[in-house]
């Protein structure tokens, strides 16, 4: 049972089953997991059988499949994000009680920003889209910006076709500028410091991000605040920039970057 007919490997099967699942849909049934993947009945069967039995599925309520506890004590071992949460934290507290917005730290994870840790703010006027483990395509919101601007040449070309390809145009933030655009826009990220998006996931919102240094080895991180487009104007980003940058420093530091 190590590869199926189509020639994909049981570790990609099971990966297809465990990324059926998310924020909105934490509990799927058998015909759910089975449409959602694509695989056969029998297949998908097998592989429920053998992910319950290695505790990385567990039985819902009303015969349904749930992510297990397994799972989670397997992801609190990846060293990246879990370092980067707990050192980040007082620091994020300190940006949310200057800012009292959104606050939120992420890591480049393929051609999107996986969020580590997150501080929402109850009184904000602005959603949060962000949740901890989650993630966004890179050029959706200023701390994926903040990550892809300091990537190659090469790779924001790669990230800019295989975006524009599976953006949705009616979507909030989904079209893409042209590719020159979009490479300019980063140059000109890359040389403040920052990264700034506007109305990318919600509309009258935005963010502000700054990149993290980090050690060697470590994925590249940014620190981001998600605000009202009211609060992005100039001298209010200057000011967001410092507090984030000031934290980003101490989050650097506690990283061990220098």
């Amino acid at each position: 049972m190590a590869n199926s007919a189509s020639g994909e490997s049981l570790i990609t099967r099971f990966d297809r089953v465990l990324d059926a699942f998310g924020p909105a849909r934490p509990e799927l049934t058998f015909r759910e997991i089975c449409a959602a993947t694509g695989l056969p009945s029998s297949t998908v069967h097998r592989i429920l059988g053998d992910m319950k039995r290695a505790r990385w599925l567990e039985s819902g309520s009303a015969q349904t499949y749930r992510v297990g506890t397994r799972l989670w004590e397997l992801a609190s071992r990846a060293a990246s994000a879990e370092n980067l949460a707990a050192v980040a934290i007082p620091f994020m507290s300190d940006v949310h009680a200057v800012l009292r917005q959104h606050v939120h730290v992420g890591v480049i994870e393929g051609h999107d920003v996986l969020f580590a840790e997150r501080i929402a703010a109850s009184d904000s006027a602005v959603p949060l889209r962000s949740i901890v483990a989650g993630r966004l395509p890179l050029h959706r919101s200023a701390t994926g910006l903040a990550l892809l601007c300091h990537c190659s040449d090469e790779f924001i070309a790669q990230y800019h076709d295989a975006a524009a390809a599976r953006a949705v145009a009616d979507e909030p933030g989904g079209a893409l500028v042209g590719k020159e655009r979009f490479a300019a826009d980063l140059r000109v990220f890359a040389e403040r410091g920052y990264a700034i998006q506007r109305e990318r996931i919600d509309e009258g919102s935005g963010g502000v991000a700054v990149p993290l240094k980090v050690p060697p080895g470590h994925r590249a991180a940014a620190l981001g605040a998600v605000l009202p487009l009211s609060d992005m104007r100039d001298p209010d980003v200057s000011a967001i920039v410092q507090t984030l940058r000031v934290a980003g420093h101490g989050i650097s530091r506690a990283l061990g970057a220098f």
